[in-house]
């Protein structure tokens, strides 16, 4: 059994959304104020028996039509049969079914609204007012006589589900504003004492646990009868009977030393080589650690029917807001890959857990398949995706899937969370494109646009997660957001004739020059499947120039000595070039093959012809260093306007850096922020 799915109706910024849950692991993610701390507090007023909570005013979705009667707010959970299922988790729905089938179904609803007496009332102070604020003052007004309810199976039965039933999914929530320390060392019931308690004596049979508790008993009375004999009570007690205290009977010490007030009295230390200091010392981040590892065990015991007998939990499940808190990148990692573990191998004490992250390093190590997206879409709606949905079950389709997934690290996972994706062939791009937006105003970080480098081929397979290719009634549940691809044209030709002939790369100055010898492309493969795969796409742009990103760099600035960068192979030669373009200097014509000096110097255009000749021979002298190239261009970009450079952006790369920082998805004016 697990939660299949959530419907949220009027709840903070859900106006009426239904999502998706897979047994084990579920990542959400998305940008701030997406939804993700509200799905989290939906699930805990249905599940949290222990939050005293109730929603506020604020709670109500702030957009909702009409605005002519009372407010409800409506949380329904679905829950599905599973192939691990126990007979006691039919048992627990066993009333809340909704569907008998193999996989059978049942629902929770809760619901927070003002009674059917009251709505005439309500009605009343509304008076026909249409001022929002007005509305919500009223709602206010009323909101000590709304009510909540949690409903078992069909809501429209109107049946209550009892709370003995409820009390048997133990729900842990830990907020992002948790503090550890407290909740797990001190107050009056703190976590670590809780376990301590949980595994004395753990595994022990009955009578070996009597027989220590009776034998504890025995020494701790030793102890008591030593302590009293040092203590002089006389003289502590010899006022009672002077002040009629006395009257009521006379003072003496007794009890005993238990082994709960024994646990209660130690302190946790962490050991490092020589030395040791107490946990409340250690770093914020490892007390994270070491709090979310115990709620993990108290959840398993808390689960164990041996220990708990009918009083076990049933159903488990753990809402956690940014496990990565105080958390380098590398715990972050270990922390989900051990949660994606521990789920795998106990999934009856650990049935579900709900992450909410803005961690890149916790998506990459959860993968695709447990990803839940959030964002808000143009309308102020909260659009959803499921990532791993986006892929066909085809051979294509299911090797696109296995290569994101394998190269989904903590970079490229990026692009999950941005309002816009820019994805480039190589670092020189990567580098580059970003500076060249700082300089026109249109920052990327700013902007939220996520710069992805995904080399060559490999476009493609990225695709799917914007909706390119993706079925019609999946369409909905991809990234709803601008991507623009950055794609070399790679321009190339092949020998006619010539079996198994193969496209080889060439510059545009040589193409259709001999059509009898050979077959021309002005762009390469890779831009032609892409274009296709894009399609009629709204969200998603291919942009390209001539060649690659280089030649079209150098051909929209010929001659320019801010180009020739210390990394640039032949410098003086290049400078040389610079100044004196028509002439190229032996050592960078020893660049090319003599044929491909035949043909740029077969160009009528004597303009042209510099250009390209510029262009071709910057590509050859930067493609060896083209990182350090690229790192020491960006800095030049970035200069501040009294040292600015004169260095224009290739048109296309201007029109893909415009398209991806429009503002096309704003949220309207007034929408919920929750």
């Amino acid at each position: 059994m697990y939660i299949a799915s959530i419907r949220i109706e009027n709840f903070r910024c859900f106006k009426d959304s239904t999502i998706e849950f897979r047994p084990g692991l579920n990542v959400i993610i998305g940008e701030n104020n997406s939804g993700k701390t509200t799905l989290l507090k939906a699930l805990a007023l249905v599940f949290d028996r222990r939050s005293q909570g109730r929603p506020t005013v604020h709670d109500f979705y702030s957009l909702l039509e009409p605005i002519d009667s009372p407010p409800r707010i409506t949380i329904s959970v679905t829950l599905r049969s599973s192939a691990m299922d126990t007979p006691a988790d039919r048992a627990l729905v066993a009333s809340w079914l909704t569907s008998l089938d193999d996989r059978w179904e049942a629902q929770l609803t809760f619901a927070f609204f003002l009674p059917d007496t009251d709505e005439a009332a309500f009605k009343g102070a509304l008076n026909e007012t249409t001022d929002r604020d007005t509305f919500f003052e009223i709602v206010d007004e009323f909101l000590p006589k709304y009510v909540t309810r949690i409903y078992g199976g069909n809501p429209a039965t109107v049946v209550t589900a009892d709370s003995e039933t409820l009390s048997k999914f133990d729900c842990q929530f830990l907020d992002a504003l948790r503090d550890v320390e407290s909740e797990m060392f001190s107050g009056r019931n703190p976590l670590l004492r809780q376990m301590l308690e949980e595994v004395l004596d753990l595994d022990k049979e009955d009578h070996e646990k009597r027989s220590l508790r009776s034998e504890f008993r025995v020494r701790s009375k030793e102890l008591r009868t030593e302590l009293a004999g040092r203590l002089d009570t006389p003289r502590l007690f010899q006022l009672v009977s002077e002040t009629g205290a006395g009257d009521g009977g006379h003072p003496k010490l007794d009890g005993g030393v238990q082994e709960s007030d024994l646990i209660a009295a130690l302190r946790l230390f962490i050991e490092r080589e020589s030395f040791s200091f107490p946990a409340t010392h250690q770093g914020l981040g490892y007390n994270n650690l070491l709090y979310i590892s115990l709620l993990l065990a108290s959840m398993s015991f808390r689960a164990s029917e041996k220990r708990r007998g009918q009083n076990a939990a049933v159903f488990p499940m753990l809402l956690i807001e940014e496990p990565e808190a105080h958390l380098h990148p590398a715990l972050q990692y270990k922390l989900l890959a051990h949660i994606v573990s521990r789920v795998q191998k106990e999934p009856h004490q650990n049935r579900q857990v709900f992450v909410t992250t803005h961690s890149t390093h916790v998506t990459s190590a959860a993968r695709l398949d447990p990803i839940i997206c959030l964002s808000v879409r143009g309308s102020g709606e909260i659009g959803i995706a499921y990532p791993a949905q986006l892929f066909s079950e085809t051979k294509e389709g299911k090797e696109s899937r296995a290569y994101v997934e394998r190269y989904l690290d903590a970079t490229k996972s990026a692009m999950l969370f941005a309002k816009a994706t820019l994805l480039v062939e190589g670092i020189a791009e990567q580098l580059v494109v970003p500076a060249f937006a700082i300089r026109d105003g249109r920052s990327f970080d700013e902007h939220h646009v996520a710069v992805v480098r995904v080399d060559g081929v490999t476009f493609k397979h990225f695709l799917p997660l914007f909706g390119a290719g993706v079925a019609h009634e999946l369409s909905e549940h991809s990234l709803h957001r601008r991507v623009a691809c950055l794609v070399d044209a790679d321009p190339g030709r092949k020998k006619r004739g010539e079996k198994n002939a193969r496209w080889k790369s060439c510059f545009p100055f040589q193409l259709d020059l001999d059509s009898n010898a050979y077959e021309y492309r002005a762009t390469s493969g890779v831009k032609d499947t892409l274009a296709a795969l894009v399609g009629s796409s709204t969200n998603l742009k291919v942009f390209s120039g001539e060649k690659t990103f280089e030649y079209d760099l150098a051909l929209t600035n010929p001659a320019n000595t801010v180009l020739v960068t210390e990394a640039v192979s032949h410098g003086d030669a290049m400078k040389g070039l610079c100044t004196a373009p028509d002439t190229l200097p032996e050592t960078l014509a020893k660049q090319f093959e003599t044929e491909e000096l035949e043909c740029l110097d077969a160009m009528q255009d004597t303009t042209q012809k510099s250009r390209h000749r510029f262009a071709a021979t910057y590509l050859r002298c930067a493609e060896n260093a083209k990182g350090e190239h690229a790192f020491a261009l960006a800095e030049l970009i970035r200069c501040p306007p009294e040292k600015s450079v004169e260095l224009q952006c290739p048109s296309y790369i201007s029109d893909a850096i415009r398209w991806v920082t429009e503002d096309a998805a704003q949220k309207p004016s007034g929408a919920p922020t929750q």
